[in-house]
């Protein structure tokens, strides 16, 4: 009995050996982040596909510039990306469309507006 209560007594000690206790440390200090993105996302509701690679494509307002994002998505998951975060890009206030491709055949599209009083979104007629 003495020898499974000084296994025990042995046992609870390597438990907290090494612990630290954050009391002593620095205070945390704390930053913030905010950002403003707008998500696009696209979804085989059939899970047809095991996996699938969506190409998201948008344009500006003038056609001019078009910035791509690609993403893998597995089964009937949605793929979400956000603009312009995942499309390096530095947006600037405007209308914008965009358009998912899944092997090279456009599957959803839609337009949005940034604008420093307004956010909006408008998805395509059915």
């Amino acid at each position: 009995m003495k020898t499974l209560f000084i296994i025990i007594i042995a046992f609870a000690l390597s438990l907290t050996a090494g612990s630290k206790d954050n009391t002593a440390g620095p205070a945390p200090s704390w930053q913030q982040s905010e950002s403003f993105n707008i998500q696009l996302g696209v979804r085989d509701k059939n899970a047809s596909m095991e996996y699938y690679d969506a190409v998201f494509k948008v344009t500006d307002e003038t056609g001019r510039n078009e910035y791509e994002a690609a993403i893998k998505v597995r089964s009937d998951e949605w793929g979400f990306v956000n603009f312009p975060e995942d499309f390096s890009v530095s947006a600037l206030d405007g209308t914008y469309e965009w358009k998912c491709f899944v092997g090279g055949i456009q599957v959803s599209s839609g337009t949005f507006t940034l604008s420093e009083d307004q956010r909006t979104i408008t998805l395509p007629k059915k």
